[in-house]
């Protein structure tokens, strides 16, 4: 397995600067663009409805993972993080099958859970735009491709990788958590999590990114492709919510039973009193962060 630098102290000022500056980021490119069309107060209307078509929402998303292949790049420089070997042909489509298998069994509750909070009058996260033909292809490169590679290369790549040392299972449950917390959003809070413990075992084992990719990009791939077909499997009667909880639950069970294997065989390293102060501030700030996202 092969050893890295990355430290504790680097996976918190990750998590934290991939949301922090993103959204920097995007506020930069949206007020240089506003500049450059030199726009009126009349015009800030007609540009804000532009940046909510598929081309804007394109530009502005572009803008967000460029800075987070920047982090990337600045946190994995000088570290001998190696997070990709060679592609073996038959192991990729296995974990293709895996993806396909994943987001058919957590589908369910994911629909569950949209049912719920919408009962609630929770906000459901959804495009600023209709999916025309058109629009799905524009839309493959910021909701699937895009962050297939970019969210990998960040947080199974470095953030993972950081917490690594610590232990299995405490690396997969924090990057999840992380994962989920970076999505900023009550409706993708549970799904980022449980794709998060897969795409960490994944990295866990194989420590090679492509793998992770692949297994992120199927999975966008499958959810936007479900959108643009208006497949929305939402069902109030019991039996749906018996086997959602059911796949939910065997998915859970075959991630930890990965998670807990030889784990008594790791060679764990204690957390320093540093690494827990870097670790609880950057979750306390992302959690409030959160909160005023949320609930402002």
């Amino acid at each position: 397995m092969n050893k890295t630098k990355l430290t504790i102290k680097d996976s918190s000022l990750a998590f934290l600067s991939s949301f922090l500056l993103c959204q920097i980021g995007v506020a930069v490119v949206t007020c240089l663009a506003m500049i450059f069309y030199n726009l009126t107060k009349s015009d800030i209307t007609n540009f804000t409805l532009f940046m909510n078509t598929a081309v804007g929402y394109l530009i502005s998303a572009l803008s967000l993972y460029i800075v987070m292949l920047l982090i990337f790049f600045f946190f994995n420089k000088g570290k001998e993080n190696q997070i990709s070997n060679k592609i073996k042909p038959a192991k990729l489509f296995i974990y293709i099958g895996i993806a396909i298998i994943s987001f058919l069994s957590l589908y369910p509750i994911v629909t569950c859970v949209d049912s719920l909070l919408f009962k609630l009058g929770v906000k459901i996260s959804t495009l600023p735009y209709s999916l025309t033909t058109s629009n799905y292809f524009i839309s493959l490169i910021p909701l699937v491709i895009a962050p297939a590679i970019c969210e990998e290369l960040l947080f199974r790549g470095i953030i993972f990788k950081g917490l690594k040392r610590h232990g299995k299972i405490f690396s997969i449950i924090i990057s999840s958590l992380m994962f989920s917390l970076f999505h900023m959003s009550i409706s993708q809070t549970v799904y980022p999590i449980l794709m998060g413990m897969l795409l960490a075992v994944i990295m866990f084992y194989e420590n090679n990114i492509y793998y992770c990719i692949a297994v992120h990009l199927t999975n966008n791939f499958l959810s936007l492709t479900l959108s643009y077909f208006n497949i929305n499997l939402i069902f109030n009667h019991w039996s749906y919510i018996v086997l959602a909880i059911i796949l939910a639950t065997a998915f859970i069970a075959c991630i930890l039973y990965f998670a807990i294997k030889n784990n008594k065989a790791e060679d764990k390293m204690k957390l320093s009193t540093k690494e827990k102060i870097y670790l609880s501030a950057s979750f306390a700030i992302m959690i409030l962060l959160w909160c005023i996202i949320n609930f402002s």
